[in-house]
């Protein structure tokens, strides 16, 4: 059975301008302002307006640049459309950042999800090749918003779960969905104070059927509303339909524009200039949205990494270990049926590797760990190691999680955190947590419900002598911190990571870089972890002060100062963490 081909489909967003004065403006030299999208089965994936689908080839950016054949996917549909269907909860529009959370990081997580690759890596480097330069920091709020309105446009058919034949070729204007980014009309004086006091901003345009000089403001009332219609109410009163509202707002001439920030009033204008009209709305969405300080800085090595899980796919001596486990009489019919997904799924492909019963190996293991609790565990090393390859498909997180199976991932967690066992145990464990990462569903159980426990790991294994348990702690810590990153939106109410595992977590980061001295990889991962959790986190929250009183009390600068004479650790990469752990 074979699978279908994965493309990926490249947009020059500057249609060429990049290419021709970069290098005037910024210094150096940049091809394009690149746009990604993924074509799968005859269905083209992007992100913008959320999650969108297309005719490959019809959306509003044209015909690609290029197409970059990624391989072929033999993953079933139905687990496909799952899985895109959870990156749809986390690629939302509101979510949306230029240069963290955009197009090409959607396409990264598809297609590595899909064939397993990278895409190429001048695409995904880009944000840092911009970012590296003064002009390019200087300028990122205007790049943000000159290039949103293009990438964020509205789709005609946005991600679905059932599945459906490809869409029609999209027209090449298309209607602003009402009550999203379109002007929103009313003549009701309580639905227009409702709406002004429930809204982060909103802009009210007072009009009349009979006012000529308001139909100059139109057109441009129009295209603001469709531009930023996410972050702000437009809102259209015709005052000879609303008489209440033209008395209760004082209304004595038309056009008269008002502006509110959380249903307070921020400013009052009359006269139908466009100009005025768009710098007025411009002054409240910077009002209602002021930009983040640490957007200001200049932070390539951390917007430049991916923030795709860590995860360890290496296959084991499968023979070997179902061999040493009936050896010590361990003989359970399960342990050969996972290792036969495994085998199958590494040589012939995901599509034809039907998963084995996942109850009788979550029974297996745990019943496997009670019977060690007084001994050494020694067999629970290639047992945990057969769950952390079979981890690595999707399908084995998600069914932990959709059956709630999560007291199976607890024992074994408190049965690694033990002072008793073995190093190779605790190492596997984990490899095993950063593979169950591979699984968008499972992923915010493993942060919401077992937080505590996964931090607590992490922390002790920071500490451990064995420098491959502090790097696979490492890459759990940092799957952690770039999981709450991507859903983290700008405006969003998340504060780090929770109570739980946030301040633990931080306190173990600070202790842990200060003592790497021998492993690069794990003190970059360290570092970058410690510089996401803050980056553009709203530390006005209570959690955040605290976080940051923490960070002063530990002495975390100083700490991060003094790695930057360690002969493995990236000294830029020390000074961007710096400045994120300076108060703004």
């Amino acid at each position: 059975m074979t699978g279908f081909p994965v493309k990926l489909y490249v947009y020059d967003l500057s249609k060429g301008l990049a290419r021709q004065m970069s290098r005037q403006l910024v210094g150096k030299q940049i091809d394009g302002v690149w746009h990604t999208s993924v074509v799968y089965n005859n269905v083209e994936y992007y992100y913008g307006a959320g999650v969108q689908t297309a005719a490959p080839g019809s959306t509003h950016h044209g015909q690609p640049l290029e197409i970059v054949d990624m391989s072929e996917s033999s993953l079933p549909e139905d687990i496909v459309r799952e899985y895109i269907g959870s990156l749809a909860e986390i690629y939302t529009q509101e979510k949306y950042d230029l240069f963290m959370h955009n197009c090409n990081n959607f396409s990264q997580d598809l297609c590595q999800f899909l064939v397993g690759r990278d895409i190429p890596p001048h695409i995904s480097n880009l944000p840092r090749e911009v970012l590296e330069t003064p002009f390019g920091q200087m300028m990122r709020p205007v790049i943000e918003n000159s290039l949103r309105p293009i990438t964020t446009a509205p789709s005609s058919a946005p991600f679905s779960q059932t599945p459906t034949q490809a869409p029609a070729r999209a027209p090449q204007q298309q209607t602003p969905q009402a009550g999203q980014h379109a002007v929103i009309y009313t003549t009701s004086a309580s639905e227009l104070d409702n709406m002004i006091k429930t809204s982060k901003c909103s802009t009210v345009f007072f009009t009349s059927a009979t006012c000529g000089p308001c139909r100059i403001a139109y057109p441009k009332y129009d295209q603001l509303a469709e531009e930023y219609g996410d972050k702000c109410k437009f809102i259209k009163v015709d005052i000879n339909d609303a008489y209440d509202i033209a008395t209760r707002w004082r209304i004595s001439a038309t056009p008269t524009f008002m502006t509110f920030i959380s249903g307070e009033k921020l400013d009052e204008w009359k006269g139908a200039s466009p100009p005025t009209l768009e710098s007025n709305v411009q002054m409240l969405l910077q009002a209602a949205y002021p930009v983040h300080p640490h957007r200001r800085l200049r932070l390539p090595i951390l917007l430049g990494t991916p923030n795709t899980p860590i995860s360890y796919a290496k296959l084991p001596p499968l023979d070997k270990i179902v061999a040493k486990l009936a050896g010590a009489g361990i003989n359970d019919p399960i342990i050969s049926h996972i290792a036969d997904f495994v085998r199958l799924r590494s040589t012939e492909g995901a599509r034809e590797a039907p998963v084995p019963d996942l109850s009788a190996w979550a029974a297996f293991v745990q019943k496997s760990l009670a019977s060690s609790e007084s001994g050494s565990g020694e067999n629970l090393f290639p047992i945990i190691d057969l769950f952390r390859i079979a981890a690595v498909d999707v399908r084995v997180g998600s069914w932990f999680a959709e059956e709630h199976d999560l007291n199976t991932i607890k024992v074994v967690i408190d049965f690694s955190s033990r002072d008793e066992s073995p190093f190779q145990v605790r190492l596997v464990t984990l490899q095993l947590l950063c593979n169950l990462f591979s699984s968008p569903l499972f992923a915010p159980l493993l942060i919401s419900k077992l937080g505590g426990s996964l931090a607590q790991l992490a922390a002790k294994s920071l500490l451990d002598d064995h420098v491959n348990v502090r790097l696979a702690a490492s890459s759990l810590a940092f799957n952690i911190v770039a999981y709450g990153q991507k859903r983290r939106a700008s405006d969003s109410e998340e504060v780090l990571l929770g109570q739980d595992i946030g301040i633990e977590l931080i306190v173990a980061l600070i202790e842990g870089i200060g003592r790497e001295e021998e492993s690069g990889p794990t003190l970059g991962r360290l570092l970058l972890s410690l510089g996401l959790i803050f980056y553009c986190a709203p530390l006005d929250k209570e959690i955040g002060v605290e976080a940051m009183d923490i960070c002063a009390s530990l002495d975390a600068y100083a700490t991060v100062k003094g790695k930057k004479t360690c002969k493995v650790a990236d000294k830029k990469l020390c000074d961007e963490v710096m400045q994120l752990l300076t108060r703004p």
